[in-house]
C-alpha cells in the first residue's frame, strides 16, 4: 500500500507576522477586514454605549490553544495510530525465504527419495564410521571399543553459528532426518497428520560420540538445541528415537509406535514434550528428568529421578505416594489451571506442487485454554489464523561490519514491531544495537530453527515488552549475552525484560503472554569470556506462562583457535568455565503476580538460581545444577537453587517447583573446585508455600548440599547420583514428622 501526505496549496494561505506571531489566516478574510467600504460602515453607524473590551493575553490564548490540541491528540491517538498501522506497506506472501529455511515437497519416485535423503543428511550431526575412527591415532580414547556400531553421529556442531529450519509440505515422506544443533524440523499442515514420517528412524536424535564417550553407549548430556514439530511420524524400526537433554522440545506431534526419550545405556537430562499423540510406549529410559504436558499416552516405562505430566490423558502413571527404590519420583497435576501454544506456521493453500510461488504462509496463534479444557493433545485447528501479509519475516543483516549488522538488524525488526505487524525471525544469529520493543498487545515474535539474539552492548535486553501490553507471545528464540562495552543505565541487565521494575502490571489472566522455548546463554559460543548480564528473565508484568525454558550460565566454552583445554580429563574439546568467567548472578526473577512456568531450568548462575517474588506463582518441573567453579564465599552467601521471597503469601512448585503449586523440583551439585557445602537447596518461609517431590542429587566432585528445604531435610550423599527427597507433599521447615531418605 502507498500513503499519500496531504498537500497545502500556499496560494490559498498568507502568513500574518504583524503581530509577532506565525498563524495562518485565509486572505479572503484579510482583504475583507481592510476594504475600505467595510471601515466606512462601522463608522456610519450611531454611537452605542458598550461594555469596555478586556483584550486577552497571547499567553493565554495560546495556553488555551495548547490544551485543545492535546486534548484532541490524546483523543486521536488510538486512531492515529490504527490508521499508520493500516497504512503501513503488506509484506510479500509467499515471503522470500532465506537459504537457512529450506522447503521440501513429497517425493514422487525412488530417485526423488535418494535425492532427497542425501540432502537431508547433509543437515544431520557429521558422522565419523568405524574404519575412519579405528585408522585414526586419536589420544585420549581406547584403540578398540567392543560391540561398537559401525558409525556415530558427532557433537562438533556444539557451538556451530549455523541456524537451519526444515520446512515439509503436506505429505508423505519416506526419509530418516538426523536433527543436529541448532535444527528445527517442521510441519507446514494445519494438523499433525497432514505431514508424516514413513522412514526407517524417521526424524531422530541417537547418543552422540559412541566411540569416545562412555563407548559404545555414547552420550545425550550435550545433546541440546534441536527440536521437531507439528508432524506425524510412523517408524518402522522400534519407535522414535529421542535422546536428548535440555532445549530439545517436542511438539504437537503423532507419534504412531512408541517414543524413546534414552539410548542404550547413554546419558540423557532432559527435557520437554507438549501436545502430544503417542500410540505406543513413552519409554524414559535413562533419563534424569522429564515433563510431559498435555500427552495422551499409552504406557510409561523407566526414568530415572523425576517425571512430570500435566495435562496427560490415556494410562498416565500414578503419583508417587512412597519412595520406589526402582522408579523415578512420579508428579501428576490432572488438569492446569491455564495453558497456551505456541505460535507455529503453515501453509494458505496446501500445495500440490513444488511451485514455491503457489502457496502462500500463515501464521496460527492458539487460544488460551483453562482447567479441564486444558487437558489431552488438541489439534482441533481452533486457533487464531493471521495472514503473512501482516507478519514480517525478518533474515539477519549480511553486513561484514558488526556495529553496522547489528543497527540494520535492530532497525528492520524495530519498524515492523512499531507497524503493529509480527515478526517471524529466519534461522540466523542477530547482534542488536538496542532493544527490540514490544509495545502492542497480542503481538507475536516467533523464531524458527534456533534464531539467536545478541544483546546489546550497552547493558539493555534482547527483548523488553512494556507494562499494561497484554497477550504478547514470544516463542523459538535464543538470547545470548553479550561483552557490555558501557555500564547498563538500569539498576540490573536482563536479556530479557517483560515489563519494568516499580511499576505494577497485573496483566490480563484472560489474555495471557506467553514465552515458549526460550532458551538464554550467558557464554559457550563466544571466545569471548567477559560476556555477562545479571539477570538472563526478568518479569515484572503478570499473568505470564512460561513454556519450557532453559536458562543456562556456559559450564563449558568453545576454545580459542590453538587453545588447548584447560581440564582435559573432563573434555579436550572444551574450556571449562571458571571463576570471573560468563558471569550472572541470577537465571530469573520473577515480581509479577500469578506467573504459571510448565518446564522450567536454571543452571550454573553465581548467587540465587531463581528469585520469585511475586504472588500466585506455580511452577511445574524445575531442574537445576549450581555452579560447578565457585568457592567457599558461595555457601558463606547463602545461595540457594530456588528462593521464595518472604514476603510472598501463596506460591507453589511441584517435581521441580510451584509456588501457589510447585511440582518435580530437583536441585543438583557438581563443586569441581572447592569443597564446599551450600546449607539448603530451597528458602521458602510461608504456609501457603507448597512444594512436592523436591530432590537433591551429588552428581560428581566434591561438597555438598547440606539440606532440602529450609534446612531440613538430608544432605546428599557422599556417592553420586543418588537422589534424597522429602516425602511430606508441602515439605515445610515447622513439621518434625517430615520423612526424608534417599530414592
Amino acid at each position: 500500500m502507498t500513503s499519500v501526505k496531504p498537500t497545502i496549496n500556499a496560494q490559498q494561505w498568507t502568513a500574518d507576522t504583524t503581530k509577532g506571531r506565525d498563524s495562518l489566516i485565509e486572505p479572503s478574510i484579510v482583504s475583507g477586514i481592510d476594504n475600505l467600504s467595510t471601515r466606512k460602515s462601522f463608522e456610519s453607524r450611531p454611537l452605542e454605549i458598550q461594555a469596555p473590551i478586556t483584550k486577552k493575553s497571547p499567553l493565554r490564548r495560546y495556553i488555551k490553544l495548547l490544551f485543545y490540541f492535546v486534548l484532541a491528540l490524546t483523543i486521536a491517538a488510538p486512531w492515529i495510530k490504527m490508521g499508520v498501522n493500516l497504512l503501513a506497506e503488506d509484506e510479500p506472501n509467499p515471503p522470500r525465504l532465506p537459504d537457512s529455511m529450506v522447503m521440501f515437497y513429497p517425493p514422487w519416485n525412488y530417485q526423488e527419495i535418494q535425492q532427497m535423503q542425501a540432502l537431508l543428511d547433509t543437515y544431520s550431526d557429521p558422522i565419523l564410521n568405524w574404519q575412519e575412527f579405528a585408522s585414526s591415532k586419536q589420544k585420549n580414547v581406547k584403540d578398540e571399543v567392543e560391540n561398537h556400531p559401525n558409525y556415530t553421529h558427532m557433537s562438533v556442531n556444539h557451538f556451530t553459528s549455523k541456524r537451519t529450519a526444515l520446512l515439509f509440505t503436506p505429505g508423505t515422506y519416506p526419509v530418516d532426518v538426523q536433527i543436529g544443533y541448532y535444527t528445527s524440523l517442521y510441519g507446514l499442515g494445519s494438523h499433525p497428520d497432514n505431514v508424516t514420517f514413513t522412514g526407517h528412524k524417521g526424524p531422530h536424535c541417537p547418543a552422540l560420540d559412541k566411540f569416545t564417550d562412555r563407548p559404545p553407549n555414547g552420550s545425550g548430556l550435550n545433546s541440546f538445541w534441536r527440536s521437531v514439530e507439528n508432524i506425524a511420524t510412523k517408524p518402522s524400526q522400534d519407535g522414535m528415537t529421542w535422546a536428548v537433554s535440555q532445549a530439545a522440545p517436542l511438539r504437537r506431534m503423532k507419534i504412531y509406535g512408541d517414543l524413546n526419550l534414552f539410548d542404550a545405556d547413554s546419558w540423557v537430562s532432559g527435557g520437554f514434550g507438549a501436545n502430544i499423540h503417542v500410540g505406543g510406549s513413552i519409554n524414559f529410559g535413562g533419563q534424569q528428568q522429564w515433563i510431559m504436558r498435555n500427552t495422551q499416552m499409552q504406557r510409561v516405562i523407566g526414568g530415572a529421578w523425576s517425571l512430570v505430566f500435566v495435562g496427560c490423558t490415556g494410562r498416565v502413571p500414578d503419583e508417587t505416594k512412597s519412595l520406589n527404590e526402582s522408579g523415578p519420583l512420579i508428579s501428576v497435576e490432572k488438569a492446569p489451571r491455564v495453558w497456551l501454544e505456541k505460535p507455529y506456521i503453515t501453509l494458505k493453500n496446501q500445495p500440490s506442487t513444488d511451485a514455491e510461488s503457489k502457496h502462500e504462509f500463515e501464521l496460527r496463534v492458539p487460544r488460551v485454554r483453562h482447567d479441564k479444557a486444558a487437558t489431552g493433545p488438541q489439534f482441533d485447528d481452533d486457533d487464531e489464523i493471521r495472514d503473512f501479509r501482516r507478519v514480517k519475516l525478518a533474515i539477519p543483516s549480511i553486513d561484514p561490519d558488526p556495529t553496522k549488522a547489528a543497527i540494520e538488524n535492530h532497525s528492520t525488526i524495530q519498524k515492523a514491531l512499531n507497524q503493529g505487524k509480527d515478526v517471524v525471525l529466519s534461522p540466523g544469529i542477530y547482534r542488536l544495537s538496542s532493544s527490540l520493543v514490544v509495545a502492542h498487545p497480542n503481538q507475536v515474535i516467533l523464531g524458527l530453527g534456533y534464531t539467536t539474539l545478541v544483546a546489546p552492548t550497552d547493558g539493555t535486553p534482547c527483548i523488553h515488552v512494556h507494562n499494561n501490553v497484554p497477550g504478547v507471545r514470544i516463542a523459538g528464540v535464543m538470547l545470548e549475552a553479550s561483552a557490555p562495552t558501557v555500564k547498563p543505565q538500569s539498576k540490573q541487565s536482563s536479556l530479557l525484560l517483560w515489563g519494568d521494575d516499580g511499576i505494577i502490571d497485573d496483566g490480563d489472566e484472560s489474555n495471557p503472554g506467553l514465552l515458549s522455548d526460550v532458551f538464554a546463554r550467558v557464554g559457550g559460543s563466544s571466545f569471548e569470556r567477559n560476556v555477562s548480564t545479571d539477570i538472563m528473565v526478568s518479569l515484572f508484568s503478570g499473568s505470564i506462562i512460561g513454556d519450557n525454558l532453559w536458562l543456562w550460565r556456559a559450564d563449558h566454552v568453545a576454545l580459542r583457535p590453538g587453545e588447548v583445554a584447560n581440564f582435559l580429563e573432563i573434555s579436550p574439546l572444551y574450556r571449562q568455565t571458571t571463576i570471573g568467567e560468563c558471569q550472572v548472578k541470577n537465571g530469573l526473577v520473577v515480581a509479577g503476580a500469578n506467573v504459571t512456568i510448565y518446564g522450567l531450568a536454571v543452571e550454573h548462575t553465581t548467587e540465587d538460581q531463581v528469585i520469585w517474588s511475586g504472588e500466585n506463582g506455580a511452577v511445574y518441573f524445575y531442574q537445576s545444577e549450581l555452579p560447578y567453579d565457585v568457592d567457599e564465599s558461595y555457601a558463606a552467601n547463602g545461595y540457594v537453587g530456588y528462593r521464595v521471597d518472604a514476603n510472598v503469601n501463596r506460591h507453589a512448585a511441584k517435581a521441580r517447583l510451584n509456588m501457589r503449586n510447585t511440582l518435580g523440583l530437583g536441585i543438583y551439585s557438581n563443586f569441581r573446585d572447592h569443597d564446599i557445602t551450600v546449607t539448603t537447596a530451597v528458602i521458602h518461609s510461608s504456609d501457603n508455600v507448597q512444594m512436592k517431590n523436591i530432590f537433591i542429587v551429588k552428581l560428581d566432585n566434591m561438597g555438598k548440599i547440606g539440606s532440602i528445604i529450609n534446612g531440613n531435610g538430608p544432605a546428599t550423599s557422599t556417592e553420586r547420583g543418588i537422589p534424597h527427597t522429602c516425602l511430606d507433599e508441602s515439605c515445610p521447615a515447622w513439621i518434625n514428622k517430615q520423612q526424608c531418605r534417599h530414592i
